[in-house]
């Protein structure tokens, strides 16, 4: 057995596209779910995937970087409530550095960032970092953390196949079984793979799916 979990900006759907899921690739998806478990993992907030996921029904969701995981209309809050007393701390040490940032629901965004930025944070945080966006949450809190909850917590039983493309992919790369790159991940998750998939994005994830519902891949 098998659970399947994939990134979704720039795994499942492409910036030419808005960051909009494709009609025939959430149909897929929708498809292949009804055989494999498929969570998709991502570092995006629930209002922004109302939005750009829309026809998109996988077993579940993994949000913002894996601090919320959502399963038959159940949701989990994967941090410890002591994080959002942080939290107020982190807000005030940005404001104070003149660093914009947006809050989640959990998480602290902010775009186009660069590592000195953050200098003097506690150690307790961590920043994850997308391309050139940062993402902070309580140290050890990712996607990898968000995977080991849908399979520890939530009972799932099989062998994890990731799917991703960014920096922030690599923590659930670390804890699968089989890791699977787009064509247009970045050269360090490429070089993590055990799979590079021929074509980018979406329609790379499309064929791959649609390869294992006709038994033409073995994991």
């Amino acid at each position: 057995m098998y659970i399947f979990v994939s990134d979704f900006d720039r795994t499942l759907t492409c910036e030419k596209d808005g960051f909009k899921i494709r009609e025939d690739v959430a149909e897929v998806i929708n498809e292949f779910s009804k055989s494999y478990p498929f969570f998709v993992v991502t570092g995006r907030e629930r209002k922004f995937l109302n939005v750009l996921a829309k026809g998109l029904e996988p077993t579940g969701w993994v949000i913002e970087n894996g601090a919320i995981v959502i399963y038959q209309d159940k949701e989990y809050i994967t941090v410890n409530k002591e994080w959002f007393k942080e939290r107020e701390n982190i807000i005030n040490f940005l404001s104070a550095k003149g660093i914009n940032y947006s809050v989640g629901e959990v998480i602290i965004y902010v775009n186009n960032a660069h590592i000195e930025l953050f200098n003097g944070l506690p150690t307790s945080v961590s920043v994850e970092w997308n391309r050139s966006d940062a993402m902070i949450l309580p140290k050890g809190v990712n996607k990898g953390h968000g995977v080991l909850f849908i399979k520890n917590s939530l009972g799932f039983k099989g062998k994890i196949v990731a799917i991703g493309d960014s920096q922030n992919d690599i923590p659930m790369f670390q804890v699968a079984d089989v890791k699977v790159a787009v064509k247009n991940a970045l050269d360090t998750v490429k070089s993590m793979a055990d799979i590079v998939l021929p074509k980018d994005d979406g329609e790379g994830v499309k064929e791959f799916l649609l390869n294992i519902l006709k038994g033409e891949v073995t994991l």
